[in-house]
């Protein structure tokens, strides 16, 4: 059997086919880049959504990073040592506030500029700046800032972040001028105390022989009526007498525990008494006592007796200090606000040198060859006893002012029963 090829095709069938074949494989690409790109447009609609949850977590963290370093500036401001940070190019990135106050630099002037161009070379042998050179971090470094010479006390410590690196240093210091200030004035009432226990027991003990002096002197005076020469002696003795009683007194009054009597007192009227005092000491000066007090009438409670021996101190001393003449000034400042009356006694006398300024109120100071060294001393005693406090502003040649600030109204936890050393 014979068996024969099949007839071809014509061409425009064969083309035909081949069209039917591409279209059909264009509608299985269609199909399968529609299929991809609803794949891919689920996953960049996914990552789409975990794209903003992790912008809103980093938005979360960048707020929260915000609120830390607002309350970490806050805290640094707030602390009472002044801080520097500095970084590892040696540039101020915080300087606080006490920081500011301590070495008189506005902190705005510091911060972005370098820690040498601000304090100079020295500063950085015992500051930040010596810790990021040489590494070692410091403590309990005392030094004196530059300009105003002021005592501090500094530490470093590095700063690292969350990986351990340093990124910076820390200058941290406190001002010891107070500090000194305080430790000086518990050393000098130390001695004050022991001066003060030592004075009380000479007074007791020198009281009882001045008493048998004094009746003695008294008896004799009887006996001596009729000499007028030796009762002139005899009245030298018991005035003598009475003058080292007085000091005894004084004496016991800077030692003992008192309680001081309150009592409403018109302070014009007894400054007022003290001016007419004062101008029978100094008669032979042209009206040297002048007044100066507000309109208003002023009265408040207080020992009467004690401050009025205290005022007295004052004005003799300043009398005292004019040995060329002059003028004294009594005045008041009454500052309501501040729940304070201040009394003034000035002078433009000698005035008051620096080296004896600080020693004034210490018990037997005096730079005058007859005085006993007790009348500031008292002065001081009787202001402490009413909570108060007293200053002294003098320039030699010019003159000096002293003022006694008292309160006004005493507080609940103010007591009036004082035992103060000397």
């Amino acid at each position: 059997m014979k068996i024969s090829n099949p007839s071809p095709l014509p061409e425009h069938e064969k083309g035909i086919d081949t069209l039917v074949d591409a279209f059909r494989n264009f509608n299985e690409t269609v199909t399968t880049l529609s299929e991809s790109y609803r794949r891919l447009e689920a996953r960049v609609a996914q990552l789409t959504e975990e794209l903003e949850a992790k912008d809103q977590e980093l938005y979360g963290r960048v707020r929260e990073l915000d609120r830390m370093s607002r309350n970490f500036s806050a805290l640094l401001e707030s602390v009472s040592s002044g801080i520097i940070v500095i970084d590892l190019q040696g540039k101020i990135t915080m300087f606080n506030r006490v920081a500011g106050e301590i070495t008189n630099i506005n902190p705005k002037d510091a911060v972005g500029k370098g820690y040498t161009e601000v304090f100079g070379d020295k500063f950085n042998e015992t500051g930040a700046m010596y810790t990021l050179k040489f590494g070692p971090e410091l403590r309990g470094v005392e030094k004196r800032l530059p300009g105003n010479d002021q005592l501090v006390q500094a530490g470093t410590t590095w700063v690292v972040d969350s990986y351990g690196d340093r990124v910076g240093v820390i200058e941290y210091f406190e001002d010891l001028s107070h500090i000194r200030y305080l430790e000086d004035r518990i050393e000098h009432q130390k001695t004050l105390s022991a001066l003060g226990e030592m004075a009380a027991a000479v007074a007791h003990e020198l009281r009882n022989p001045l008493s048998e002096i004094g009746g003695f002197a008294a008896l004799l005076k009887e006996e001596l009526a009729s000499d007028s020469h030796q009762l002139r002696l005899v009245d030298r003795i018991i005035q003598g007498v009475h003058d080292l009683d007085r000091q005894a007194t004084n004496l016991l009054l800077l030692t003992r525990q008192t309680k001081i009597i309150r009592r409403k007192i018109n302070v014009k009227a007894m400054l007022t008494d003290l001016m007419e005092l004062f101008k029978a000491e100094v008669r032979n000066f042209d009206h040297p006592i002048e007044i100066d007090f507000p309109a208003e009438e002023i009265q408040f409670t207080a020992d009467r007796e004690l401050l009025k021996m205290a005022l007295t101190n004052l004005g003799r001393n300043a009398i005292q200090a004019m040995q060329d003449g002059g003028r004294v000034l009594l005045s008041i400042k009454w500052r309501l606000m501040a729940n304070r009356i201040d009394l003034i006694v000035a002078d433009n006398g000698s005035g008051i040198t620096e080296e004896v300024l600080p020693k004034l109120f210490n018990p037997f100071f005096t730079t005058r060859s007859k005085g006993t060294g007790l009348g500031l001393a008292l002065v001081k005693k009787a202001v402490d006893f009413h909570r108060g406090e007293i200053t002294v502003e003098s320039e030699v040649g010019i003159g000096s002012t002293f003022t006694i600030s008292l309160p006004i109204h005493i507080t609940s936890n103010q007591s009036d029963s004082n035992s103060l050393d000397i």
